[in-house]
């Protein structure tokens, strides 16, 4: 799939905002584009949103010790926004044309193995520097 020059100019961005690699960069790349081309707005947003809790709540549920009671909790809220986010991505991934693209994100997000939850908190890290770059630019404009 072609990505174009507005959408790669978007990537490049949030990739040198934080001076980190995106973690699944070409994914990114292909999600934005099919959502901007297809004109899921609002499902890009809502996968911005989930994403970025995902993340944010997987790094959190390492930390902490799984017979305390709070870790069920978390790990009811991490798996809430492990399917939110991962709809949001089937959603707009259904956009797809090229069989290659469509088997590669079926094999890599949405099987029920563990590498496929490893795949999403990847994809979901680059939603969360996504994120953090809207609400910096955001804070900055203030």
């Amino acid at each position: 799939m072609e990505i174009s020059k507005d959408t790669q100019n978007v990537v490049d961005t949030v990739e040198s905002f934080t001076n980190k690699q995106l973690q699944k960069k070409n994914d990114f790349s292909v999600i934005m584009e099919l959502a901007v081309s297809n004109l899921l707005i609002d499902e890009y947003s809502n996968a911005v949103f989930n994403g970025t809790a995902f993340f944010k709540l997987s790094k959190s549920l390492n930390k902490i010790d799984p017979s305390v009671e709070s870790a069920k909790n978390f790990k009811i809220e991490f798996e809430s926004y492990l399917e939110q986010f991962k709809s949001n991505i089937q959603t707009i991934s259904n956009q797809l044309d090229d069989n290659k693209l469509v088997e590669r994100f079926d094999t890599t997000y949405f099987q029920l193995t563990r590498g496929s939850v490893l795949n999403l908190i990847d994809l979901a890290h680059d939603f969360a520097i996504f994120k953090e770059m809207q609400t910096s630019n955001k804070e900055g404009k203030e």
